[in-house]
């Protein structure tokens, strides 16, 4: 991973973790609970992480409401 932070992370498998979630994640609401599980700003995280970044700016504010089960 390009983006990772020697330094901060503790292993590839968490950094590859961590950018796993921010990819599969539905919504902005759900990279903010991501950032707050690794405690890491919007700031810092956009900062470090460009590219995910871009992609968490994509997302919808809140998830799509799933239909309740028939």
């Amino acid at each position: 991973m390009n983006e990772q932070d020697s330094e901060s992370w503790d292993s590839l498998r968490e950094s590859s973790a961590f950018e796993m979630a921010i990819k599969t994640a539905g919504s902005k609401a759900a990279i903010l609970g991501i950032l707050l599980e690794n405690d890491l700003s919007e700031e810092a995280f956009t900062n470090r992480f460009p590219v995910l970044a871009k992609v968490a700016q994509g997302l919808p504010d809140v998830p799509d409401e799933v239909a309740p089960p028939v």
